[in-house]
């Protein structure tokens, strides 16, 4: 028989603290009580980066083409204004209202990446299996079926997300003109404060109704870069109400040095609720999104059992510059939960060497 979900596995409360809706101009309102944060080492997933100075290391090819592969399928820019500047530098994350203008323009997008990810259903349930199932091969998976019985049978939390990662990477994906656009590329560089930014990962999430909570974690805590110039744009693929899986945030819980020095994420869950502020943001357009710095501690809540999937587009940037980490005298390594994605690259760029690859490729200008 399954073994009862721990604490921080339960859902949440769905009651939400007062502070009321967001604003058109993109203030958060309090969010609901989140569920509790749990250790890295609660997270079974493979190795890979523990033995980092041992992966293989060999020079790019002398003709690496590093030029911007940023696209302008989307007409001209979104200004970034310095009140949303300011509101992500302060707090760690912000809402930019009308990213993509016309809502129309949204249409292709959606349809590009809705096809590629319900195409790749099958290896977004086998990468959970590899996540949350230890011990379990997920190449011997061979169907969704298979794939929610070993989930079911090994698992010991349910299951919060899937995700499809890097469709970009796919020079014959439809969705690649889109993750790839300069008009997302300039809003994650102003908001860094950075002349360029290379694009580290995408991904797209569905949560299917009845999925659970999305535990509470920090971006740039699965990230092998040694940096802090790291930015999420998080963009729904339909319109979001208040009843939808939206992010929760830490409010300035990036500025915070103390808590990840001093304790573990197991350490912080009776500490989150009083010592930040926990905001989010209701009824999201289609065209809206929401970004958080790389450290900004986040969760999801689940989603409805009477609902429709809920699906988003994630990107993430850093500024150029940014070293792969050295695996020598670290407090902790990088989580591996993303390994998937970094995996490729890795072994091509040497510790200690700026992150630039094929597969690191700028995006802005």
């Amino acid at each position: 028989a399954r073994q009862p979900a721990p604490d921080w596995a339960k859902p949440p409360s769905r009651e939400r603290t007062s502070g009321g809706s967001a604003t058109a101009s993109g203030s958060p309102r309090a969010a609901q009580k989140p569920p509790r944060a749990r250790d890295d080492a609660e997270v079974n997933v493979p190795s890979a980066f523990k033995t980092v100075d041992a992966v293989r290391e060999r020079e790019l090819a002398h003709s690496f083409n590093d030029a911007s592969v940023g696209t302008d399928v989307f007409a001209g820019e979104r200004q970034v204004t310095l009140e949303e500047r300011l509101h992500y530098e302060r707090d760690g994350h912000v809402c930019i209202r009308k990213a993509i203008d016309d809502a129309f323009a949204c249409n292709p997008m959606v349809r590009a990446l809705t096809t590629e990810i319900m195409s790749r259903r099958l290896e977004a349930y086998k990468h959970r299996v590899a996540v949350l199932c230890p011990g379990v091969n997920a190449r011997d998976v061979q169907s969704v079926d298979d794939a929610k019985s070993v989930l079911k049978k090994h698992s010991h939390e349910d299951v919060g997300f899937l995700q499809t990662f890097n469709l970009h990477r796919d020079v014959k994906s439809d969705a690649r003109e889109y993750i790839l656009s300069k008009r997302f590329a300039k809003i994650a560089a102003d908001l860094l404060g950075c002349e360029k930014v290379r694009l580290y990962q995408s991904c797209v999430f569905v949560k299917e109704p009845g999925m659970a909570e999305t535990n509470w974690h920090s971006d740039l805590n699965m990230v092998p870069l040694d940096t802090n110039e790291f930015i999420t744009l998080w963009i729904p693929l339909r319109s979001l109400d208040e009843d939808d899986a939206a992010l929760h945030f830490a409010s300035k819980s990036h500025r915070d040095f103390a808590l990840p020095y001093w304790r573990t994420l197991a350490g912080m869950e009776d500490d989150l609720e009083s010592r930040y502020e926990i905001d989010t943001y209701d009824e999201l357009d289609l065209g809206d999104l929401t970004a958080h710095h790389g450290f900004t501690l986040h969760w999801s809540p689940p989603q409805p059992e009477d609902s429709v999937p809920r699906f988003a587009l994630s990107i993430c940037y850093f500024a150029d510059g940014a070293k792969r980490m050295d695996a020598k005298h670290l407090r902790r390594s990088p989580h591996e939960e993303d390994m998937w994605s970094y995996e490729s690259w890795l072994k091509d760029v040497k510790p200690g060497a700026r992150a630039r690859h094929p597969e690191l490729p700028l995006v802005w200008p």
